[in-house]
């Protein structure tokens, strides 16, 4: 076949379409490697006797393509393409971006010219070796950015061009160095990630004639790089294998992964948040409908009971003149009184004052 670069859909359409043999035939590669690549890439393949249940009309099951969190990856099948395996997600992130050619993660022998956070950092650094009152890294940090380089004299060129290195493929990938809280973070897609980069020291313990045991610190000639916070540290360390800077892919990839992971995060909580905030107004809504109605429904009994306390004073009034009537007369003050009564009972009724329910 002359096309070599396929999608996940592409390839998912093919096993699905003739047996995995025959397209591997077609490929030019072997049937257990094109198994492999459909499993790197979470593609379902068909079960022992899908074939034959298709070549006898009988009923079949297809599953759908899953969703993965890189769902474009550009799946090369060519037979002379080195195929490499990979621990996790992000190990093969690394293998990506070391593959890119704007990113250089080769830490140069020597460095011209320094980025200036670089030279910032140098300065300050040598400020507090040679400083007679022993300042402390966090106290010039407290007022200065000054990069998380905890090493001796005989480390320090060699922590500088990596961390030189760092910040560059970090801006290349558009994103930045930030201070905060007396800590320098790398910051992608919005979320911060702690650096650190220091001398390694083991701890040692040795007992005295007594017995009692006693601990010391030995500085070691390894770097060490942290990142990520104290609960969630990723620590990559100097060994026979391999330097500290050619672990530099990796430091960027599982940086890059837990910025996404708390971006993603963020996100599903702000959507979360914004839900319950919708609910709640809905909720409260619902309620000051409630209670306005509530409130119609007392106004109407306090009207109700109004308009008949009314009624009552008036048939009260009404039978309190005519007694006085009838025993010849009505005096001035029984007067002024019925008078008064009329009008509290004017007053009281909702008919009359305009306050009954609508």
């Amino acid at each position: 076949m002359d096309k070599k670069i396929y999608t996940r859909q592409e390839l998912y359409d093919l096993v699905w379409n003739q047996s995995l043999t025959k397209l591997a035939t077609k490929f030019h590669i072997e049937p257990h490697r094109l198994k492999e690549i459909c499993a790197e890439n979470e593609i379902p393949l068909p079960t022992r006797g899908y074939w034959s249940k298709v070549r006898f009309n009988k009923k079949i099951v297809k599953p759908t393509l899953p969703k993965i969190e890189n769902e474009n990856p550009k799946i090369n099948l060519d037979p002379k393409q080195q195929y490499k395996k990979f621990r996790t997600d992000y190990h093969r992130r690394a293998f990506e971006l070391e593959q890119r050619r704007d990113l250089n993660f080769k830490v140069p022998v020597r460095i011209s010219t320094y980025h200036p956070l670089i030279r910032t950092s140098k300065k300050l650094l040598e400020k507090i070796d040679n400083s007679e009152k022993r300042l402390r890294y966090w106290e010039v940090a407290s007022e200065n950015d000054l990069l998380p380089i905890h090493t001796d004299l005989k480390l320090r060129d060699r922590a500088l061009r990596f961390m030189d290195t760092l910040i560059k493929i970090v801006e290349a990938m558009g994103c930045k160095i930030v201070f905060y809280c007396n800590s320098a973070h790398v910051e992608m897609f919005g979320q911060k990630t702690e650096i650190n980069l220091r001398q390694k020291v083991y701890r040692i313990r040795t007992k005295d004639e007594s017995g009692w045991s006693r601990e010391s610190w030995e500085k070691s000639d390894k770097l060490e790089f942290q990142a990520g916070p104290s609960f969630n540290q990723k620590k990559w360390i100097d060994n026979t294998k391999r330097k500290l800077e050619e672990c530099l892919p990796e430091i960027i990839a599982w940086i890059e992964k837990d910025c996404r992971y708390w971006h993603d995060l963020r996100a599903r909580q702000t959507i979360e948040e914004n839900k319950r905030l919708l609910q709640q107004q809905k909720i409260e809504s619902i309620k000051e409908a409630e209670e306005l109605e509530q409130s119609k429904v007392n106004q109407l009994l306090i009207d109700s009971e109004n308009w008949n306390k009314a009624q009552m004073i008036e048939r009260y009034v009404d039978k309190i003149e005519k007694l006085s009537i009838l025993a010849k007369g009505i005096p001035s003050h029984k007067q002024d009184y019925i008078t008064w009564a009329r009008k509290v009972a004017y007053a009281m009724n909702p008919l009359n004052t305009g306050n009954e329910s609508q």
